[in-house]
């Protein structure tokens, strides 16, 4: 006699994350109940970050890209519509894409021949007289498509729910920093240098929270990029914010990547850029470069001025995440610039980067000390600076949306952002 196996007991959220945000069980990151819930919670449900709209430039152009661990190919059709699909064909579910990056008219399966446009039709199969005697209704037959897709401000956006609020509502209060982000050049910003790809042994909210807003770390973590001049030393002053979404962001006062021989290059251009910006309003000085921050739950940033790196940290298992990386700069700089910044952006955030390896070192560090069974009966801190939030625009006069803590050095991000987890795994 056969037993039926147990189906896996889910933690529930509550149990997890607890006292607003400010204790998250360690078992969070390592149970693999939970990441099969976040799968079907969060990365089916959230809008996800699939690409760079200067990535597909021409009709037939097209990328890979992830949404949780379902594989999406993402296309610029023959009529200039950008559109993503599963890369799964409808026969047995091979990949009908198998390439990061080309151009083509069309799909392939490399099983049986089943041909698709980039509209996602069925265009073609070997043998349809003689196998299917004709008899196939190819037109009922399309890649599965995305249920909602949108961009801002280049940055190409979807979802697989077809409930989901719009692009706008979903981000919601951040989208003025996102403004400032990426829509403060007239000419645009572009991908230069492709996707960067690596994998880090560890769970996906472990960066995504530290890209949210974990100043608290750069002096210890980071020391040595100051030694050697990649980085200014922490002034603990400038901005942590965050709004109800999830989405954080935080802002050294002068940024953070400024060493002297690494920005001479772009002082002309960046005292140009910060002109523009004021004079529209003085007080958005003070946010200008952004800074470091996340869009919930895995789409993350670094400003630097100089570039700007966009990183999704896909998850790959409870303790894997892997990363993707872009390096985008304004459409509107010299070649001599665009090169100059690409090298400050592998030099500090590439695979092999400065920051970057410190960061990949830690992480892997905290899944390796917390993988047993003590270390997952007990729960991290996130209590800094609990209790003394308040509205942007109180304690900078600026007309902006969203909380910063008192002290800019606080976990209010990190806070928010698993609130927000919480409240999505609870539906």
């Amino acid at each position: 006699m056969t037993s039926t196996p147990e189906v896996q007991q889910r933690i529930a959220p509550e149990s997890l994350v607890r006292d607003g945000g400010a204790e998250v069980g360690i078992s969070a990151f390592h149970d693999e109940g939970v990441y099969r819930a976040e799968l079907e919670k969060i990365f089916a449900k959230c809008w996800l970050f699939l690409g760079h709209e200067s990535q597909l430039r021409n009709p037939g152009d097209y990328i890979s890209a992830r949404m949780g661990e379902d594989e999406v190919v993402v296309a610029r059709s023959s009529a200039g519509r950008i559109r993503a699909f599963l890369n799964s064909c409808r026969h047995r579910g091979a990949k009908v894409c198998r390439a990061d990056h080309g151009n083509s008219q069309a799909l392939r399966c490399p099983y049986h021949g089943w041909t698709y446009d980039l509209d996602g039709n069925l265009i073609g199969l070997p043998r349809l007289k003689t196998a299917y005697l004709g008899e196939l209704d190819r037109a009922s037959i399309r890649l599965v498509e995305v249920a909602q897709l949108d961009t801002v401000h280049g940055l190409i956006f979807a979802t697989w729910d077809p409930q989901a609020p719009t692009l706008a509502e979903y981000l919601g209060d951040f989208m003025p920093y996102l403004d400032l982000l990426l829509g403060r050049s007239e000419a645009g910003f572009e991908v230069i240098g492709g996707v960067h790809k690596w994998t880090i042994e560890t769970n996906w909210k472990i960066p995504a929270e530290n890209f949210s807003g974990d100043e608290y770390h750069l002096p210890s973590t980071h020391a040595s990029g100051v030694e050697v001049g990649l980085r200014n030393r922490v002034t603990e002053y400038g901005h942590t914010i965050h709004v109800d979404e999830g989405h954080g962001f935080t802002r050294e006062k002068g940024g953070a990547l400024q060493g002297t021989a690494a920005v001479t290059e772009y002082t002309e251009y960046v005292r140009k850029m910060q002109a523009r910006i004021v004079q529209k309003d003085p007080g958005l000085a003070e946010f200008v470069p952004v800074g470091v921050g996340t869009i919930f739950p895995n789409l993350s940033f670094l400003d630097s001025m100089r570039f700007t790196t966009l990183r999704v940290w896909q998850p790959g298992g409870p303790r894997r995440v892997d990363v993707n990386s872009w390096c985008l700069v304004d459409s509107a700089l010299s070649a001599e610039l665009k090169n100059a910044a690409m090298r400050q952006y592998i030099l500090s955030f590439g695979p092999s980067g400065m920051f970057e390896q410190d960061d990949g070192e830690i992480w892997t560090s905290i899944s390796e000390a917390t993988r047993g069974v003590i270390a997952q009966r007990h729960s991290f801190d996130y209590t800094m600076g609990r209790g003394h939030e308040v509205p942007v625009k109180d304690r900078t006069g600026v007309a902006l949306p969203g909380v910063m803590g008192e002290a800019f050095l606080t976990e209010a991000n990190q806070r928010s952002f698993y609130r927000r987890w919480r409240q999505l795994m609870e539906r």
